[in-house]
């Protein structure tokens, strides 16, 4: 069970009068790069629901955090300031020597998550006017691990993904997804809980998106007051695109069936 408390509002931000959160219905065929240019969408958080072995098990660990208790539609997230990259923090990298060093934030291109059937789901959603003023706090993560420890969260998601022996949902250990406390740190750096449904360290993409589905009360209150890191706040608006309601991994190839 993971700790967490229920939202003031009654209506969720994706629907009702005042939406905030629009679904764009993507055309047959069109990669994520081209919906993201459609749909107006230039930079703010970047959410990701894969297909993939390691994204389903993500997607499912998610699940006590949903009312439900379905699987989340979301596997990765990370801050995206516009241009073909984002940041986040992966857990499979190809440079292991670089983890330690960036603290494990990675510079991803968009490109290599472009393909709609590894990563049928899609959202960009602003918390805030623009992520810009984010940059320093993103920088001041990957540079001070002592902010927060993210290569002491990759592990134990690796042994989990991989069903390594005596591995479970770090969510219930209190552990959060590495990309999902990287983005949490550096809001929180500004100034500002993109978690205020549940505790910091269950930190993952189901917990930022349950913040701007549920939360907008608790942002209007803080956008009518002043940061002192300038951070201008919002009522969470976004884009999203949902081609996988519920999450499942495709048969594995003709190749990969004969290894």
């Amino acid at each position: 069970m993971i700790p967490s408390r229920h939202s003031p509002a009654t209506v969720p931000s994706d629907e009702g009068k005042k939406r905030l959160l629009d679904m764009v219905v993507p055309k047959p065929g069109e990669g994520n790069r081209k919906w993201l240019a459609r749909a107006g969408c230039t930079e703010g958080v970047l959410l990701l629901g894969g297909t993939d072995l390691a994204d389903f098990r993500i997607r499912v660990a998610q699940s006590h955090l949903r009312a439900d208790f379905r699987p989340s539609y979301w596997s990765v997230i990370g801050l995206w300031f516009g241009g073909p990259r984002f940041l986040t923090v992966p857990l499979g990298t190809k440079d292991p020597s670089a983890v330690p060093v960036d603290n494990g934030v990675c510079e991803c291109a968009l490109s290599d998550y472009d393909d709609p059937v590894r990563y049928p789901n899609i959202a960009v959603v602003d918390f805030a006017e623009s992520v810009q003023p984010l940059r320093q706090a993103a920088e001041r993560i990957r540079g001070q691990r002592g902010i927060v420890d993210l290569p002491s969260l990759i592990l134990p998601w690796l042994g989990f993904v991989w069903g390594t022996s005596g591995a479970v949902n770090p969510l219930l250990d209190g552990k959060g997804l590495p990309g999902a406390a990287f983005v949490e740190a550096a809001f929180s750096l500004m100034g500002l809980d993109v978690t205020p449904g549940v505790a910091s360290s269950a930190s993952c993409p189901e917990a930022i998106w349950n913040g701007a589905k549920w939360w907008r009360p608790f942002y209007e209150e803080v956008g009518r007051q002043e940061l002192a890191s300038g951070l201008k706040v919002i009522a969470p608006r976004g884009k999203l695109a949902l081609r996988q309601l519920s999450a499942a991994v495709p048969p594995l190839s003709k190749r990969r069936r004969t290894r």
